[in-house]
């Protein structure tokens, strides 16, 4: 059989408007940033239709695939992070169309399945007439486990691009000329939360704006008292119900500090119009040095490399109370617990404020926050900082001015130090998309069906 030919063309992405690839880039550009770890698409057509589009940014880490239906809309895309030694599916998400006419990524129905190494998939149908069902079903075999990729052997088959195999790849001709001066980019690898404005949270008299217009005044940090670590090892939790969550919400974090005593603070906010503050951050110092890095405070098992968009690992909060403590402090947590009321359960801590448990009210109540290392300019631990995320999107920081006229320097953020199993990771083969949209799709139908009759339609 004749192999079906595939162009491939090279650009910064796709233009949906136009429905033609956006700045196309010479074959030697594309694999120079392959190589420099910058992003670059690759647009792979047959007959001058789109199929597909191979979205990479080794640098970040990350690889995305998107399938084009028979309208010409990217309506499967398939979402790999590089794990050193293969790429794994982070996520497979499918928008079903109902006609023609429907916007790209406007379908009513949308398919979100999300993979992690050692769980089962989480599985989400969003309708927008019936709402949202999430479901956990077991991946049959590592469908989710792909080699590295190497420049020019792109993660597709003939099943997903709608073509008979064997496939032939032919690199497209070279643009005359690049597209210079600046751009907006169409697209960029998912990235994990970023500490926000942590320094200033701690600078008496700083003003802070959010992307909706609130202003918020930082007040005075207010003492908490002083965290006796016996370990070194430090956890971050809600003390009422953290034996509830699992073993890995009492696991410390795997950056450990000196045995000591380490005085803790909340940084207090007040929003322009009220007449409240609220927390906004709780930090232990440990040093006073200034902060030169951040990096995401990691639990064992946690890699940060899986982390999507804004996502991060936090600790969970369901009483609207948090502590730090050390990883011994299993007497004072079991004292705080068996107290009859909030009340009784404060009244559990020293009150000279010396303990190796140390509780403080989370800014925005219940939820999950993140907790953020600070390095100094050696590499040493200065503090840890839990963000209450407060402040929301768009922070613009109105720092005083030092003496020279310069504003509040912003730490750089960094990877945080991961602590993982090694694995034999068995059953890495070349990408079949067959395998796995069967599983998808079959699953899908399932719990569709499921929902429906749930559902009485």
């Amino acid at each position: 059989m004749e192999p079906t030919r595939v162009e491939v063309a090279y650009c910064e992405g796709w233009d949906a408007a136009a429905h033609a690839a956006f700045r196309p880039l010479k074959e030697q550009t594309a694999r120079e940033r392959h190589n420099a770890g910058r992003r670059y698409a690759a647009l792979l057509g047959i007959d001058g239709e789109p199929r597909a589009l191979v979205q990479v940014d080794t640098g970040a880490g990350y690889v995305g695939v998107f399938a084009f239906d028979l309208a010409g809309r990217r309506s499967l895309k398939f979402s790999y992070r590089d794990l050193g030694d293969h790429l794994m599916l982070r996520e497979l998400k499918a928008w079903r169309h109902m006609d023609d006419d429907e916007p790209e990524f406007g379908a009513d129905l949308r398919i979100t399945f999300r993979f992690w190494p050692d769980e089962p998939v989480r599985a989400t149908l969003d309708d927008a007439r019936r709402g949202q069902f999430t479901s956990h079903v077991k991946l049959p075999g590592p469908l989710h486990r792909i080699p590295l990729l190497e420049f020019g052997r792109w993660p597709v088959d003939g099943w997903l691009l709608g073509a008979f195999e064997p496939l032939e790849f032919v690199t497209a001709a070279d643009p005359e000329r690049e597209a210079e001066g600046p751009f907006w980019a169409p697209w960029s690898a998912p990235e994990g939360a970023r500490p926000t404005a942590l320094e200033a949270l701690f600078a008496p008299g700083t003003r802070i704006r959010n992307g909706q217009g609130d202003v918020f005044e930082v007040r005075e940090p207010e003492p908490v008292g002083r965290l006796r670590l016996g370990t070194g090892r430090i956890v971050a939790a809600d003390p009422a119900t953290v034996e509830l969550q699992g073993e890995q919400a009492v696991e410390p974090y795997t950056v450990t500090l000196t045995p000591g005593e380490y005085r803790v603070e909340t940084a207090r906010v007040r929003a322009v119009g009220r007449g409240t503050d609220v927390v906004a951050a709780a930090r232990v110092r440990v040093s006073d040095e200034p902060v030169a890095t951040w990096e995401l405070a990691l639990r064992p098992g946690q890699d940060e490399r899986l982390l999507g968009a804004s996502e991060f690992f936090g600790f969970v909060v369901d009483s609207g109370t948090a502590a730090f403590m050390d990883a011994s402090a299993v007497r004072a947590l079991a004292a705080y617990q068996d107290a009859d009321d909030a009340e009784a359960a404060e009244a559990t801590i020293p009150r000279d404020g010396n303990s190796e448990l140390l509780t403080f009210p989370c800014g925005k109540g219940d939820g999950s926050y993140p907790v953020w290392i600070g390095r100094d300019a050696v590499g040493s631990v200065t503090c840890l900082v839990a963000d209450m995320r407060l402040l929301g999107r768009g922070v613009e920081v109105e720092a005083p001015k030092d003496g020279a006229g310069n504003a509040m320097e912003t730490a750089r953020q960094v990877p945080g130090i991961p602590q993982l199993e090694v694995h034999d990771v068995a059953g890495i083969e070349a990408f079949s998309s067959q395998g796995i949209l069967e599983f998808f799709n079959d699953t899908a139908d399932a719990q569709a069906e499921f929902w429906a009759r749930r559902m009485g339609r």
